[in-house]
């Protein structure tokens, strides 16, 4: 019972700061994006990972209040809001400024915070840099492993469970559960049809909280394993988007999928006739025009799957 209560506490807390500020997003024209999927191109609110910040402070202060301060909790606090408000200038740049803010405005901050944060767990010197550009390989998995109604989220949701398995038995339990209830009170509006999208707000700090909770673990075997339940996020990006489309592997030059007249999602027409491939045009690819559902559905059962049988393979080994 006590484990279910930091569970539901940020989904309740969630759902709510996510409903209110997807309103007044609306209301006040505030960071909409444009859901391309869709044929009446709606605009929806994107910078949606503030108001999961502000449900994640809530819920793990609440927790130093119940249980006692924290530092390992506060660091691991500092450094995921560090990722989301990184995150948040980039969803609110055309907000604030009229060009792109620069790579380096973005990655520094970063760079420097999961530098430091590393450096408290490093059994050595040697590891600070890896477990570093571990932390933000996990946050960047989240990032680009993405574009449909659910997808990331979704996906994020299913390895946090895994997660939660894996630390059950740690003192970082109430963390992962935390973060578990906040990804699926996001879910709940994200999936099909999206009400509000999650944001780089969002998926930088998802990756950046599961990353940082094993590297505050200090064991790299389950380290290993996490990487292994990003194995469709890596075929995603570095065999995919990387071979077919080196110049653009974010896909924002072109828009990425073609939308047919009753809805479905297509591989759309290139003039040089090779296929730019991601995660999800390799799916229509093999099944053809699918509903955008039915391929995020699709890539959600890969994702669980392969998380299963590495946990499955994990259970095995350690029999």
């Amino acid at each position: 019972m006590n484990e279910l209560f930091w569970f539901v506490l940020p989904l309740v807390l969630g759902f709510a700061f996510i409903y209110f500020f997807g309103k007044w997003s609306r209301k006040n024209k505030f960071a909409l994006g444009i859901d391309i999927n869709k044929l009446d191109q709606r605009k929806t609110p994107e910078a949606t990972g503030i108001a999961v910040l502000a449900a994640l402070w809530i819920s793990v202060v609440l927790f130093f209040y119940l249980k006692g301060f924290n530092s390992l909790f506060l660091g691991w606090l500092l450094v995921v809001s560090v990722f989301s408000l990184v995150g948040f200038a980039d969803d609110t740049k055309h907000k604030w400024a009229s060009k792109t803010i620069p790579w380096a405005a973005r990655a520094i901050p970063i760079a420097l915070v999961s530098l430091a944060f590393s450096f408290f767990f490093a059994p050595s010197i040697y590891w600070v840099v890896p477990l570093a550009l571990f932390i933000a390989l996990i946050a960047s998995f989240h990032n680009t492993f993405a574009g449909l109604n659910g997808w990331e989220v979704g996906s994020s949701y299913i390895i946090s469970l895994a997660v939660v398995f894996l630390l059950a038995l740690t003192e970082f339990l109430p963390l992962a559960l935390i973060l578990s209830g906040l990804i699926l009170a996001l879910l709940l509006f994200n999936r099909f049809p999206a009400r509000v999208f999650p944001g780089d707000s969002s998926t930088l700090l998802f990756g950046s909280a599961i990353a940082a909770l094993f590297v505050m673990q200090k064991n790299y075997y389950f380290m290993v394993l996490l990487l292994l339940f990003y194995l469709p996020h890596i075929i995603d990006f570095f065999i995919l988007k990387v071979l077919t489309n080196p110049r653009d592997p974010s896909q924002s030059k072109i828009k990425p999928y073609k939308v047919l007249k009753d809805g479905r999602l297509a591989v759309p027409s290139y003039k040089d006739k090779r296929t730019r491939y991601d995660f999800a045009k390799l799916i229509i690819k093999i099944f053809g025009p699918l509903k955008e559902w039915q391929i995020v559905a699709v890539i959600w059962l890969i994702v669980a799957l392969n998380c299963a049988f590495w946990l499955l393979i994990f259970g095995v080994m350690n029999f």
